[in-house]
C-alpha cells in the first residue's frame, strides 16, 4: 500500500511523498515546445489529475521505469493525463526511446525542460532523474517519487489524487 498523507518512505532507492491538500504546493505556469513539435501549456491540464516524469534517454532507471509509466497512462488516459519533461538529451534519441517503449503521452522537449522544472518550484529537478510528480486537479503536487517508480505505487498515488472531490473554483 502507498503511504499514509504526508509521510515519506524510502526503498530501492526511490523516495515516495505524500502531501495532504493543506500543504500541497501549486505550480507555476509554463509553456514549451513537445517533442512532437506541438506547443505545451500546463494550464491546459487545470482540472484534471495530471503526472509529469522527468527522464532522459540516457537514464538506465527511465529504461527500468518506461514501461510502468506506459502502463499507467495507458490505463488511466481517462481519468489523468501523462505528460514527460525529457532532460539533458538530444530529440533524436528522445524520440527514438519513446517509440521504443511506446511512450503514449507527450514530453516537453530537452530544451524547453529547465523552464518546466523551475514551474514545480524545487520538487523536480534535472540531477534527480527519474523524477515524477502527481498534480491534483487544482495544479497542486499530491506526491512525489524520486528514483524509478513502479506501476503498483504510481497508480495508488494516481488514484488517490483521482478519488477526491475536486477543490471548489
Amino acid at each position: 500500500p502507498p503511504p499514509t498523507t504526508g509521510s515519506q518512505t524510502s526503498s530501492a532507492g526511490r523516495v515516495i511523498e505524500e502531501f495532504a491538500p493543506g500543504e500541497r504546493m501549486s505550480i507555476t505556469r509554463f509553456q514549451g515546445s513537445l517533442l512532437s513539435g506541438d506547443a505545451f501549456d500546463s494550464d491546459e491540464l487545470l482540472g484534471q489529475v495530471a503526472v509529469y516524469n522527468v527522464w532522459g534517454s540516457w537514464c538506465g532507471a527511465c529504461r527500468t521505469e518506461a514501461p510502468e509509466l506506459v502502463r499507467l497512462a495507458n490505463e488511466t488516459r481517462e481519468s489523468a493525463t501523462c505528460v514527460g519533461i525529457n532532460v539533458r538529451d538530444n530529440a533524436d534519441a528522445a524520440r527514438a526511446f519513446e517509440r521504443q517503449f511506446s511512450v503514449p503521452y507527450p514530453s516537453v522537449a530537452a530544451e524547453d525542460s529547465a523552464e518546466a522544472l523551475l514551474a514545480f518550484g524545487g520538487a523536480l529537478a534535472s540531477a534527480a532523474v527519474p523524477s515524477t510528480v502527481v498534480l491534483d486537479r487544482a495544479g497542486r503536487i499530491a506526491a512525489r517519487v524520486i528514483g524509478p517508480l513502479t506501476y503498483s505505487t504510481m497508480s495508488a498515488l494516481v488514484e488517490c489524487a483521482i478519488a477526491e472531490a475536486p477543490s471548489p473554483e
